[in-house]
């Protein structure tokens, strides 16, 4: 096999969509590299490595360079995902290969950790391990109260962008595996998802909500105020949000008699160490009955 590997280039973009759409049967891996490259400030071609066999290009991996939250402090992490070869190249170690590739440039510029969702009984070989997962919040929907205010939905502004940071790392600040959003506007808004601020009568902002269109779900929610967290809860009536029980909202606004939130380790929650020990102290305290981290991916991948 002579394969060779290379970042993206310009010239690769189309050969990245067919591989991806190849690998997983549809468009949304694609479409997920695609909404990367267009609108997260983080994305880096570096990053983006094709694989080649002669003239074919046979594999693809993409990785983003991130903070990732972790027992109170942030270290540098790339988020891996996706990863594909076209389905007659598979069983080759081409994707072993990509993840090496990428592993070896994270570690020379000193990332700590690598993270995915993947094939439990693959990506183990590669260092990986299960130590993270999912977090959500079940809302009876009869027991909700129903809103006494209303609001005007507007869309995110350039000066909405330190309240939404500050608001995110309020949320986040005892939640473990947390991807903490940046200041640049095209992380908080795409045109798949329906990202809005809810204004009061009187001017203030009660919440920055993250939903899909037709969905009895919201996916986030950040706010300042309980009370009016409480009143766009109660306008959007969700059946479901992606929010972890030791964040903001869930201590300081849902009541218990409405909402339930949890938290759960997937076997497909993987992480590797770039920088041997990086997670000990995070697996120790989970051993010891810490909730496991649960980190919300950005919006390219929560619109596919």
């Amino acid at each position: 096999m002579g394969l060779r590997l290379h970042s993206e280039l310009i010239s690769d973009e189309a050969a990245i969509e067919e591989i991806n759409c190849r690998a997983f049967g549809s468009m949304d891996e694609a479409h997920i590299v695609q909404l990367m490259r267009q609108y997260h400030p983080s994305y880096d071609p570096r990053y983006s490595i094709v694989a080649w066999d002669g003239d074919v290009a046979v594999g693809h991996i993409l990785g983003t360079p991130m903070q990732l939250r972790l027992m109170g402090a942030n270290i540098r992490a790339v988020a891996i995902g996706p990863v594909a070869v076209v389905p007659e190249q598979q069983k080759r170690g081409i994707g072993g290969l990509l993840l090496n590739a990428i592993h070896d440039l994270a570690r020379q510029e000193g990332f700590a950790l690598a993270f995915l969702y993947g094939h439990p009984t693959y990506y183990p070989r590669y260092g990986y391990q299960a130590c993270f997962g999912g977090a959500h919040v079940d809302i009876d929907t009869v027991l909700l109260p129903q809103p006494t205010m209303k609001f005007r939905q507007m869309p995110v502004h350039v000066a909405d962008m330190p309240w939404l940071v500050e608001r995110h790392a309020v949320e986040l600040a005892d939640v473990d595996f947390a991807w903490p959003w940046g200041s640049a506007i095209s992380e908080w808004t795409i045109p798949a998802m329906n990202c809005v601020i809810w204004w009061t009568a009187d001017g203030r902002r009660a919440a920055y909500t993250v939903t899909r269109q037709g969905r009895k779900s919201c996916k986030m929610i950040l706010a300042d105020d309980p009370t009016l967290a409480r009143e766009v809860l109660a306008c959007i009536r969700p059946a479901t949000l992606e929010h972890h029980p030791a964040g903001w909202l869930v201590k300081q606004t849902l009541d218990p008699t409405w909402a339930t939130a949890h938290a759960e380790a997937f076997t497909a929650a993987m992480a590797c160490e770039l920088q041997p020990g990086v997670l000990r102290p995070y697996l120790d305290a989970c051993a010891a009955g810490r909730l496991p981290g649960a980190t919300m991916f950005p919006l390219p991948f929560l619109a596919c």
